[in-house]
């Protein structure tokens, strides 16, 4: 029995059902479910509870629903999930709720198939659909081509508004957005951008291409974009979707809203898990195995590296055994100096993702971070020294302390920063397990600087 509880206020309402609800019905197989009271749950709420269940059991429940409901559901999960719901389907019930689902998500699910299972659906589908979406597997996922909606809404340049208007009414089942509409020649390039509001109050005789934005190709896109390039322009421009284009210009479809929200949401999360060894689409559903298969590489390493950091403590063993407060007061520094070098990290990658940076300019960084280490260091160092002086009564202590924490948090804000420009300069993800890498760098420093002062300043 799954034991949830949603305090979403909408989940609330009591025409619809609560993850608490759906969680008491598992016992009956979900027989007793109000179908009524079900259709008026909202399709994400569902999503979120279904993803907490067995493959079997989102399967029966699956079946309790329409296949308008059932795709809204799908949509709203996990691609791998939902494709592995969609393989124990029966094939004619699969293929119809891929037709029923936008060619975007639709594409998203099925490239999550095993090859076979994909052929054998997509031979299901209609001749039509399954057009649309072979073009659409041919991009890699990562990119425009991969994430981009074929449905676009598009009016003619030599129309006039009124026609405009009424062609419009015919398109919103089509269409998944109907308020930008772009514009194209004869020949079908793509010429210039208007909204649904532009046409509303122009005059009914006024022809598209007097009122159109003709700026539109600053933001067109090719098929081979990176996806997270396309999110930077939309968050640039401050647009709801960005138009795919081919080289000769013709309109291919667009990347919405919706779907760079899944990217930004998607990047943010595996950078940050990336940051600290856990894979990058690692969920808290996976199995343990799963899990324990993405982890241990990197937790492997940490632990190579963490016997770098013990070979520099048993370097100094001597001196630690002579005078125990250095024992205490080594690992102050390391942790500072891990501090430091994280916050300098976050910022490093944050700015390496949304372009506010190249690796160019990595000396003009470089010395910001070692200026701001510096003047850290020294407020951070003099309080540290005073304390240290206070409760030792030892000033060549205090002084130890304060001139390792100095050297140490300048030293590991320039770290911070060059950590990720090493890695984005040789090709690699600046994420990729940074964290671990700058932790292990900057205990090293820290013990060190601490341990080989202490030796020259104590003895």
């Amino acid at each position: 029995m799954v034991d949830l509880i949603q305090d979403h206020p909408i989940a609330q309402r009591l025409d619809q059902y609560t993850v608490e609800e759906l969680s008491q019905h598992l016992d009956t197989h979900f027989e007793q479910l109000d179908p009524t009271k079900l259709a008026n749950t909202s399709p994400h709420e569902i999503g979120l509870f279904l993803e907490r269940l067995e493959l079997e059991e989102q399967r029966v429940f699956l079946r309790r629903v329409s296949e308008k409901m059932a795709s809204s559901i799908l949509a709203e999960m996990d691609a791998e999930n939902s494709a592995e719901i969609l393989s124990v389907m029966r094939e004619i019930r699969a293929a119809r709720i891929i037709e029923l689902l936008d060619p975007d998500d639709a594409v998203d699910l099925i490239s999550e198939l095993d090859e076979s299972d994909r052929i054998r659906l997509l031979s299901r589908v209609s001749p039509k659909v399954a057009i649309t979406l072979r073009k659409l597997l041919r991009y890699n996922p990562d990119t425009a081509g991969g994430v981009m909606t074929p449905n676009v809404a598009t009016l003619q340049a030599d129309w006039d508004v009124a026609t405009a208007l009424e062609y419009i009414k015919k398109v919103p089942q089509k269409a998944e957005n109907v308020y930008n509409l772009y514009v194209l020649d004869d020949q079908d390039h793509l010429v210039g951008l208007t909204t649904l509001r532009n046409l509303v109050f122009s005059k009914p005789t006024q022809k598209i291409s007097e009122i159109m934005n003709t700026q539109i190709q600053r933001i067109a896109c090719l098929p081979e974009t990176d996806k997270n390039a396309v999110a930077s322009i939309m968050a640039e421009y401050n647009v709801i979707d960005v138009p795919v284009v081919d080289e000769q210009n013709h309109l291919l479809g667009c990347v919405t809203h919706d779907d760079v929200l899944d990217i930004v949401q998607e990047a943010a999360t595996s950078d940050l898990q990336q940051m600290h060894g856990a894979g990058a689409d690692e969920s808290i559903h996976d199995s343990i195995i799963e899990s324990l298969r993405k982890r241990n590489p990197w937790l492997m390493m940490n632990l190579v590296l963490a016997f770098l950091s013990a070979s520099v403590i048993s370097k100094f063993s001597n001196q630690i055994a002579q005078i125990s407060y250095m024992a205490v007061f080594m690992t102050l520094v390391a942790n500072l100096g891990g501090n430091t070098g994280a916050q300098a990290l976050a910022v490093a990658i944050r700015g390496l993702a949304v372009g506010e940076f190249q690796t160019g300019d990595g000396w003009l960084i470089c010395r910001k971070e070692l200026m701001k280490g510096l003047l850290n260091g020294i407020g951070i160092g003099v309080f540290g020294g005073a304390i240290t002086i206070f409760l030792t009564h030892n000033v060549l202590m205090g002084v130890t302390l304060m001139v390792a924490m100095i050297i140490t948090m300048v030293v590991s804000g320039l770290a911070g920063v060059i950590v990720p420009l090493f890695l984005k300069r040789f090709h690699f993800d600046p994420a990729q397990s940074s964290y671990i890498i700058l932790t292990t760098l900057t205990d090293i420093i820290g013990l060190f600087v601490f341990l080989k002062l202490g030796t020259y300043l104590l003895f």
